[in-house]
């Protein structure tokens, strides 16, 4: 038995999201016979860590503040080891500059973007460059808020007209957006694993069908708005080939213990759209959904991750 503790909660805009995450892995690891503290994030977060001296924690925090390499950080100084991946890999691809960036210097197909700061509207007139942006890119075209998921602040631009407001709508979530190339195509996303001394692989692929056509933040989160084909109804070949794509990007950002890619497939082509650290562990969670689908129960996922931890220590991670 473990002494651990689930840090969730937090205070981004997923913090919703992350409460139904951490109590679905609290519920399974106290029924795997550990001893778990749930912690969610205050002032005294440092001190109770100190204080509780627990042998891991099992990190369900999404957005700012969790996925950025923030509470990584702050655990490796306190030595205690955590699950996922480390500060620099974490602040790489929650960012989708920073990510989309990493992408391209490694080879992997992610649609074309334009980035623009707040600052730079505010100081330099970029609203500006919007059109030219846009017009690179083409219409339609994504805005989205750089940093931050579950769809929160996203939305499609289908003319030069509308871009102004799709970008308010995204400088609403962060001080940095980036405008990208709108992808028709097959939406997949690929849940990966890394159980301690095996290299990651694919639990999966998970082809999304949201019910009125867009996988924002109520149809990922809602039961019964979107379906799902586990595995992906795609050909093997192209199959094979959106899982090597997914390996690549996961690789590339330099994740470990478990991550989500996600693709849309267009035609032939898979375009990494965003890869995601700490996937949600809901019950409309691609990756426990892909698990069982492969025959691992929702404990036994926990467990595996868990076990990854524990065995590894709390060395510094990327």
């Amino acid at each position: 038995m473990a002494r651990l503790v689930v840090l969730l909660g937090g205070h981004s805009m997923e913090r919703e999201v992350s409460l139904l995450t951490g109590g679905r892995v609290r519920y399974a690891l106290e029924r795997l016979g550990h001893e778990v503290l749930s912690l969610d994030l205050e002032e005294t977060t440092t001190e109770t860590l100190m204080e509780w001296q627990p042998d891991a924690a099992f990190i369900c925090l999404h957005g700012v503040g969790g996925e950025d390499g923030t509470v990584q950080a702050l655990l490796e100084t306190l030595g205690i080891p955590y699950t996922g991946s480390g500060p620099l890999s974490s602040l790489r691809s929650i960012d989708k500059d920073y990510a989309k960036r990493m992408m391209l210097s490694g080879n992997v197909p992610t649609p074309p973007f334009h980035t623009f700061f707040r600052r730079a509207m505010q100081e330099m007139g970029a609203a500006s460059a919007l059109g030219v942006a846009g017009e690179s890119l083409g219409f339609p075209l994504m805005v989205k808020p750089a940093r931050g998921g579950s769809g929160l602040g996203v939305s499609q631009a289908d003319s030069r007209e509308g871009l102004l407001d799709a970008v308010y709508e995204a400088f609403g979530y962060d001080a940095k957006i980036i405008l990208e190339r709108h992808v028709p195509g097959t939406e997949i996303t690929v849940p990966i694993i890394e159980p301690s001394g095996e290299p990651p692989r694919a639990l999966g692929l998970v082809e999304v069908r949201p019910r009125d056509g867009t996988y924002d933040y109520g149809a990922r989160y809602t039961p019964g708005m979107t379906d799902f084909a586990i595995p992906a109804e795609i050909p093997e070949k192209t199959a094979a080939r959106v899982e090597t794509v997914a390996l690549d990007a996961y690789r590339t950002l330099g994740c470990s213990g478990f991550a989500r890619v996600d693709i849309i497939l267009e035609e032939e082509t898979p375009w990494v759209i965003e890869a995601n650290t700490i996937p949600g562990f809901t019950e409309t969670s691609t990756l426990p959904l892909a698990a069982e689908a492969a025959g691992i129960s929702f404990e036994s996922l926990v467990e595996s991750i868990l076990e990854t931890t524990l065995e590894s220590g709390a060395p510094a991670k990327l």
